[in-house]
């Protein structure tokens, strides 16, 4: 199943969390900013996990993890945390403002410390010595820390359309839009809905709420949302949605004549529905229905190919 977003969440800075004495500085030093958010390749962090020190963003070292295809060392004896990647290596030192990239001095704003028995690191000169992105939306004040996969970048590029879709639902999310609207109730399935031929451009129905992402340099930014009422829909726009859509933020993107890959991925069976859809066939289509045995070290492969689209 898809892992559930806080779209205020992707809504996208590093410190890592080892239990130790706090003997390293004062309480005033540092401050807990419940009014930031930090999201890690669509993971949310938790408050106490983000700390604010001279203007700058850390996380606890034990979050920091979720960066993918980056492996992270603490040292006890040296106070140290180790950060290695494919090209990269990265040495912090507790409460040194100089780190080793690579075996080359660099410096530090602000140095690593340890603030209520958790190891806390600068996000941003993490994140982006180690070769991911952050992104800040001050209208949410909200910091997204975003480093695909190599497995998402490289099936982004497939030739085979529902390897591209399935990696294009899985990257990383990030979110400059005013605010977020979450889903209000469950439900049994999740649908996607990509123009066809199309991988890049895609709506995602999770319970009440409709999102739309454009995928780009490996980041799906969500361009629009809306919640969905049971009210009957006269909008024409977006023909496969039954009820009234409220509560809009950013631009609802023109499709009314589009023809759509449509896909309605049901977890507690463990199985896709899929079907081409046209603003003259859809409330009539009957989606089939097949089997998604989920791969391990590629979860959350839900889209399956549309025969009729190839």
């Amino acid at each position: 199943m898809m892992k559930k977003i806080t779209m205020a969440s992707i809504s996208f800075l590093c410190a890592a969390a080892i239990m130790l004495p706090d003997h390293s500085i004062s309480t005033a030093a540092a401050r807990t900013n419940s009014e930031t958010h930090v999201i890690i390749n669509n993971q949310d962090l938790a408050p106490q996990d983000v700390l604010i020190k001279n203007n700058q963003i850390f996380i606890s070292f034990t979050e920091a993890k979720a960066l993918d295809n980056i492996t992270f060392q603490w040292n006890h004896a040296a106070k140290q945390v180790t950060a290695k990647g494919k090209d990269t290596n990265l040495l912090l030192t507790i409460n040194k403002t100089t780190a080793l990239e690579n075996g080359k001095a660099v410096k530090l704003n602000t140095a690593p410390f340890i603030y209520d028995g958790k190891t806390m690191i600068p996000l941003r000169f993490v994140t982006e010595t180690m070769g991911g992105s952050v992104t800040w939306n001050p209208s949410t004040q909200t910091a997204f820390i975003t480093k695909a996969s190599s497995y998402l970048i490289s099936d982004l590029t497939s030739d085979e359309l529902s390897v591209a879709r399935n990696a294009a639902i899985n990257l990383p999310r990030v979110s400059l839009l005013p605010k977020i609207n979450t889903p209000t109730y469950e439900t049994s399935s999740i649908q996607y809905y990509f123009p066809k031929k199309v991988h890049d451009q895609f709506f995602e129905k999770n319970n009440n709420a409709i999102s739309y992402f454009e995928v780009s340099d490996d980041i799906a930014y969500l361009k629009w949302q809306g919640l969905i009422t049971n009210t009957a829909s006269t909008q024409k726009q977006l023909y496969f949605i039954y009820g009234t859509i409220t509560n809009e933020i950013g631009t609802r993107p023109s499709v009314k004549d589009s023809t759509f890959a449509a896909f309605r991925w049901m977890p507690h069976i463990g199985s896709t529905g899929y079907s081409l859809i046209h603003k003259d066939n859809w409330n009539d289509v009957v989606y089939k229905e097949t089997e998604v045995n989920q791969n391990t070290a590629k979860p959350n492969y839900i889209i399956v190919q549309i025969p009729e689209e190839e």
